[in-house]
């Protein structure tokens, strides 16, 4: 009984020691370990997987290429970006800022991943994994600030670049504290790691990127459409939702023939059942939604209420696709509006 026992105990022991720790980076073994976001990367993933890359050990890379907005705050900060990796076998993975499977890049083994770190609701199609791993998902208005708190948490010092690029997350996924997804720990953060970074008008900076996410004159619909493009599962049905954020709303809006033109395209090659894309107005605090036959019409029509405008929905409010535009959607695919 005694050996058995003993047996035992080195067993959990063994098991506890190969298990990721979120709380004690020093004990992770970070052997072909790589972090990365969602597929279409935004500033917060991108951003994201170099902190936790910088916290935990590991590398920092994208599945896809990056944005303008992204390109943007790596030169700002004087960082390079993150190396795109199209096949993940024989990688330990981290997720950050997502936890969707319909989100993740098609060579990622779900039995691979180690962490995940996220400030997104576990929806209809969350990654299946048989082994337990940590979770750290909180109700915060992006990944690089529960990122930050980890760092600070833990006494890990950012160097300055870093701090630069997670400011840069912060302000990214709250639009400069415009979303209604900001908390007061974005605020906090955004504060201390400006301070951190050097950067003595935070606002500024911010305003900076949204005019670096704005400028879309020479990219086409096909690429603006999946720019800042994520599937979900709703009720079984897959839905695509993109959008894109800008200050000049209406040099997009009077695109719409090109819009449309590519939703068909792309609803048809990927097979979806339900395609939506929002212009979103972050000047004036607006959703300007699209979408390209009836199917899609009667869904739009119990999710929202707005003016139509040009041949968009124009939706006073709102500008988020996580609180308000991905919620209203399932709520009308699901039958809970």
């Amino acid at each position: 009984m005694k050996s058995s026992h003993l047996l035992l105990l080195l067993s959990l022991a063994s098991t506890s020691a190969a298990a990721f720790e979120l709380n004690a980076p020093k004990h992770n073994n970070t052997d072909n370990l790589v972090w990365t976001g969602h597929l279409s990367p935004d500033t917060d993933s991108v951003t994201s997987a170099l902190i936790a890359a910088h916290i935990y050990g590991g590398t920092a890379v994208v599945p896809e290429g990056i944005n303008p907005e992204s390109q943007f705050v790596l030169d700002y900060c004087q960082v390079n970006a993150p190396n795109q990796l199209s096949d993940f076998s024989q990688k330990a993975v981290g997720l950050v800022d997502f936890n969707q499977k319909t989100q993740l890049h098609p060579t990622i083994d779900e039995s691979s991943i180690v962490a995940i770190v996220d400030h997104h609701a576990i929806g209809g199609a969350p990654v299946n994994m048989s082994q337990v791993v940590p979770i750290d998902i909180r109700a915060w208005g992006s990944a690089a600030t529960i990122l930050a708190d980890r760092a600070e948490s833990l006494d890990v010092d950012l160097p300055a670049h870093l701090a630069c690029t997670t400011l840069a997350g912060i302000l990214s996924d709250t639009v400069v504290f415009q979303s209604s997804t900001t908390t007061e720990y974005d605020r906090y953060y955004a504060k201390e790691l400006a301070k951190e970074a050097g950067i003595a008008d935070l606002t500024a900076f911010g305003q900076k990127m949204l005019e670096a996410k704005s400028d879309l004159s020479h990219v086409s619909a096909a690429e603006i459409l999946t720019m800042d493009y994520k599937n979900f599962s709703y009720g079984g049905k897959k839905v695509g939702i993109g959008v894109a954020e800008t200050l000049t709303a209406q040099q997009l809006l009077d695109r719409r023939n090109e819009f449309v033109a590519a939703m068909i395209t792309y609803k048809e090659s990927q097979k979806l059942d339900h395609l939506f894309f929002a212009v979103i107005d972050t000047k004036n605090k607006r959703a300007n939604l699209l979408w390209i036959d009836d199917i899609d019409a009667a869904i739009a029509a119990q999710a929202f209420t707005g003016q139509p405008k040009q041949g968009w929905l124009v939706l006073d409010g709102v500008t988020s696709r996580k609180r308000q535009i991905g919620p209203a959607i399932q709520g009308a695919i699901e039958g809970k509006k």
